[in-house]
């Protein structure tokens, strides 16, 4: 019988109040006071008490000052990045070589006296070069060159005659950022043009002296005589054409 009694009675009456005391009474409620100064209206956290105030003033200055130093230090890093990693400012530029020549690609600050190389642009080709508007851009063909110029070389322009093919001041190239490249150029004969040159013009010249009668002249036909021994070494009817002396290309239009 005292088991089936207990499982009615509600789990929110304490154990400790007595069976006999009426249901109609009201529990007693606990009065919650500030810590501070003991009244009833507030609690720490809004007690006007001016310790407390100033403590509060104290904790809140400090927060402040924590979220500042968090502040600088963001702005510090950012700054630090900024400066390890700079914005790269360049700007593409497409160059069209419309010339039937290669060129080697020379760099320098607009105004400078020396100039360094980059890169090799083949003829009728186009490249991009990455730069800044206060760069300058020269072109010079690749046959001025005995030798091709080593990567990062330079070269100082008031010390040389080279060919210039183009030399450029990116400022002017804003608008659209393309440079055509187009001037006529001859190409400087090698040593061995040069010589192949002379001789094939000299012996055609001294045998043209024997063709119209040079050997009739005691003067000059020992000379001419010796002109048979001239040993010609191999060539091409271009050679001759490029020589100037008659060729199977002569009066061909």
């Amino acid at each position: 019988m005292s088991s089936d009694m207990s499982s009615d009675v509600p789990s929110d009456v304490p154990s400790d109040v007595p069976s006999d005391v009426p249901s109609d009474v009201p529990a007693t409620t606990r009065t919650r006071r500030c810590g501070q100064c003991g009244q009833t209206d507030h609690d720490r956290r809004t007690c006007p008490d001016p310790i407390q105030v100033e403590r509060r003033r104290v904790s809140i200055l400090a927060r402040i000052e924590q979220r500042q130093q968090r502040l600088l230090q963001q702005q510090q890093n950012t700054q630090y990045m900024s400066q390890q990693q700079p914005v790269d400012e360049r700007i593409s530029y497409k160059v069209f070589n419309n010339n039937n020549y290669p060129v080697y690609v020379y760099w320098s600050v607009a105004g400078a006296d020396k100039i360094k190389f980059i890169q090799y642009e083949s003829e009728f080709s186009d490249i991009i070069i990455r730069a800044l508007p206060m760069h300058r851009l020269v072109f010079i063909p690749a046959t001025e060159f005995r030798v091709p110029p080593e990567p990062r070389s330079s070269i100082k322009l008031s010390q040389c005659n080279y060919f210039i093919s183009g030399d450029f001041n990116l400022v002017d190239f804003e608008v659209g950022h393309v440079i055509h490249l187009i001037k006529e150029y001859n190409r400087p004969k090698t040593d061995l043009e040069q010589w192949k040159e002379c001789g094939l013009k000299s012996l055609f010249l001294l045998r043209e002296l024997e063709r119209v009668g040079g050997k009739r002249y005691d003067n000059l036909e020992p000379i001419l005589d010796m002109v048979q021994d001239i040993k010609l070494p191999e060539h091409t009817e271009m050679d001759k054409e490029q020589a100037g002396v008659p060729s199977a290309f002569t009066n061909i239009t």
